[in-house]
């Protein structure tokens, strides 16, 4: 064995080294395939929801969301969305990659449309904190108000769209996370979703993951038979080629996927290896979920009395 091979390999100085666009591109393919994967092994952990039937399931966190849809003050919110973090933990997710997956995208991004409703030019109301006064600011054509301050019922709209939002958001990931793909297909059939609309999702779900493939072979063969640095500029013009070469390709490989599918006894209807039944534990999970959403409900009537 030669020496240089037994050397241990230093990692690069951040900043050192610039990873190029294709080495950017390649590697987010490759999370996005890392977190489909992860999503499955979610799906057959030994946690409460992965062992409630899919149908079950389905109507149930569904109808948690639309609790958090209408029910309108602070404290019930915060109650389902208390109750959906008690689900991850006894379902078995880490909580880390379900923040990631639930709370780093949309949350976000909806805390940052609702943050100009905070101040008093959006939300009249007592000023909470004055950010400026008596001045005459212009943006362009566009003029400020004089006074400007973030209100206490700006930050009540605020974090009243944000925890509505978090708690949507956070059953329809763990509806997600804890049920596999197929079963989920099948469920929606149990309840009378059409065909047409399951068969979309399904044929999106496999043609998802052939057009990834495709994109990572392309962009081995570049890397394969690229001799040294190329400039980020090259990289870009490579990416839109590719991209239509990947429009064209598609066109004839969804026939194949199509193809397949049927080759391999599809005929329209999602099906699940499992035979479902329902048990103790469906029923159990079922009332524990009506219980929650009439209590939630409730409280956001007993709130709204009070206030």
């Amino acid at each position: 064995m030669p020496a240089w091979l037994l050397e241990p390999q230093v990692a690069p100085r951040a900043g050192g080294t610039r990873r190029s666009f294709l080495g950017r591109f390649a590697g987010g393919l490759g999370h996005f395939v890392e977190r489909a994967f992860a999503a499955d092994a979610a799906s057959a952990q030994p946690g409460l929801l992965q062992r409630v039937d899919p149908r079950v399931k389905l109507l149930t966190l569904l109808g948690l969301v639309l609790v958090s849809v209408f029910v309108t003050r602070l404290p019930s919110l915060a109650a389902l969305l208390a109750f959906a973090i008690v689900l991850v933990v006894l379902s078995r997710i880490p909580l880390r990659r379900f923040a990631v997956r639930a709370w780093l995208v949309v949350p976000l991004f909806t805390a940052a449309i609702v943050l100009p409703a905070m101040t008093s030019w959006v939300t009249p109301g007592d000023a909470l904190v004055t950010l400026w006064r008596d001045q005459r600011i212009a943006v362009g054509p566009w003029h400020l108000p004089q006074t400007l301050a973030i209100t206490t019922a700006g930050v009540a709209t605020a974090a009243r769209m944000l925890l509505r939002v978090s708690a949507a958001v956070s059953f329809s990931v763990l509806l997600a996370l804890t049920t596999r793909w197929n079963d989920l297909l099948a469920a929606l059939r149990a309840v009378r979703v059409p065909r047409l609309f399951v068969f979309v999702l399904a044929i999106a779900y496999r043609y998802v993951f052939v057009l990834l493939r495709a994109a990572q072979d392309l962009i081995l063969a570049r890397r394969s038979r690229t001799v040294g640095r190329v400039s980020a500029a090259e990289d870009r013009r490579f990416a839109g080629a590719a991209a239509g070469a990947l429009f064209g390709k598609s066109q004839a490989m969804s026939e194949e996927v199509y193809g397949a599918m049927v080759a391999r006894g599809y005929v329209g209807e999602a099906r699940s290896l499992d035979r479902w039944r329902l048990r103790p534990i469906d029923l159990g999970w079922a009332m524990t979920a009506m219980l929650v959403a009439a209590a939630v409900i409730a409280l956001d009537i007993v709130l709204g009395r009070v206030a």
